[in-house]
């Protein structure tokens, strides 16, 4: 156990071009392509969201300078699969589609003409298969909420095998997953409490993730759809294993959800109710003395929380503003200290790709929820109501968790298979239907003549 310092690489890409592959892990991504070619359709996700979930992103081949972690591997390999079936054809290109792919392909861009020439593109150009790739398989696979009900009987699958590894992490202090490289042996404490992370980068995206699963859980367990004891099993899992993070941003991600899940009754009523949360916060901040994004610095579940840092990188980045606005910036140091050390994904985009890319994915983010809303009024089904419900809940404790923590490693590719599903799920499929029954009856009218 130790206490965790910054050292001055913090934030470098500690297991970037070099081969880092266990035997365990080679196996286990070998099994998990020959799987992804056997299994039918409803099925072919889940080799990927295995490899994301159970093994570190320090697995990786790199050729030529190029680094294939084992889940870009599978994003690759499953686009091919799907792509090879003809599945990709099956989306309907609609607003979220082109908002992040043009945030992708600008981010590319900025990265590669404007800060860091070849080094930059070719990191872009990584990371935009992992966001993008993702987010094509939820488009593809997740196609109904009957889809997006077995992926969450996978994740409450392997919540349970995962609660085993956390809670031996937990209570022994050592992380038997740091044998694959990218996760440390002992497990980090701070101020004398033991942080589990599992095979996560940090113990705090481990507890996001679970905590962001949890809230679609429940609602499928409200929405009564069948394998209750599975369903059950998982809502008990994911919670001891954000507890086990020992990190306050999962906790209040874990808090976010159970408030939001509440909130079912006047689910028609949000977005007056988003409003008036937006006119409280611009009062309190005309009230108080210091800015409204100060209180993240009084937030403190677990103790030692770094509330304050939070606070001060969305001040330092209001007061670099002319720094990064138009390209992003290639370093933020000098802002303070800690300030490489970016825990928050809307200052992260910004940081990216400029005030152009976070509105782009500011934009985005809207818009699902905007489609959800949607979607919720049209349904008539209890159980769709819940579920999509869930969804929402999920999505707004993901932006909640963005104010505290920036998604990189796995949590990149389950996100973005996430809000790759809700814009699936959401997707306006009556102009199809209604072609096809002006089809139908042209072709009854021309029989009968």
């Amino acid at each position: 156990m130790y206490e965790r310092v910054m050292p001055v690489f913090f934030g470098g890409g500690l297991w970037a071009d070099q081969s880092v592959v266990h035997p365990v892990g080679l196996a286990a991504l070998v099994l998990a392509l020959a799987t992804l070619i056997v299994l039918p359709r409803r099925y072919q996700l889940f080799p990927l969201v295995v490899i994301a979930l159970a093994l570190p992103g320090a697995q990786r081949i790199a050729i030529l300078g190029l680094d294939f972690t084992f889940v870009r591997i599978m994003i690759l390999a499953t686009l091919a699969v799907a792509a090879l079936r003809g599945q990709l054809r099956t989306i309907q290109w609609g607003w979220p589609d082109t908002l992040i792919l043009t945030a992708v392909l600008w981010s590319v861009f900025v990265a590669g003409v404007f800060r860091n020439g070849l080094d930059g593109f070719t990191n872009s150009a990584g990371g935009a298969i992992n966001t993008f790739g993702a987010y094509l398989l939820g488009r593809t696979y997740l196609r109904s909420l009957a889809d997006f009900r077995r992926l969450l009987l996978c994740f409450a699958f392997l919540s349970l095998p995962m609660l085993v590894f956390f809670m031996l992490e937990q209570f022994s202090g050592h992380n038997l997953f740091s044998v694959f490289g990218s996760v440390p042996e002992q497990t980090i404490a701070r101020n004398g409490r033991l942080r589990a992370q599992g095979p996560f980068a940090h113990p705090i995206l481990a507890g996001i993730c679970w905590a962001t699963i949890l809230p679609c859980l429940i609602a499928l367990w409200q929405a009564r759809t069948g394998a209750r004891v599975l369903v059950a099993t998982g809502i008990v899992a994911m919670p001891l294993i954000v507890m086990a993070s020992a990190s306050s941003t999962p906790v209040v991600a874990l808090m976010c959800g159970f408030i939001g899940l509440a909130c079912y009754t006047w689910r028609h009523y949000m977005r007056s109710a988003a409003l008036g949360l937006v006119a409280v916060l611009f009062a309190l901040h005309l009230a108080m003395n210091m800015p409204v994004w100060h209180l993240l610095a009084r937030i403190d579940i677990t103790g030692g929380s770094t509330g304050w840092h939070r606070y001060n990188l969305i001040q330092q980045t209001i007061n670099h503003f002319g720094e990064w606005w138009a390209f992003g910036t290639s370093a933020t140091a000098h802002w303070g200290w800690g300030m490489q050390d970016i825990t928050n994904q809307y200052v992260r985009e910004g940081v990216d790709g400029g005030i152009v890319q976070l509105l782009l994915f500011v934009t985005f983010l809207l818009v699902l929820f905007i489609r959800l809303g949607r979607a919720q009024h049209l349904t008539r089904s209890l159980a769709e109501s819940r579920l999509l419900w869930g969804m929402a809940v999920a999505l707004f404790v993901h932006c909640v968790s963005f104010l505290a923590v920036s998604y990189f490693g796995q949590m990149v590719c389950v996100f973005y298979i996430f809000v790759g599903a809700v814009a699936a799920v959401t997707e306006d499929r009556r102009p199809v239907r209604a072609s096809v029954r002006v089809a139908q009856r042209v072709r009854v009218s021309t029989a009968g003549a």
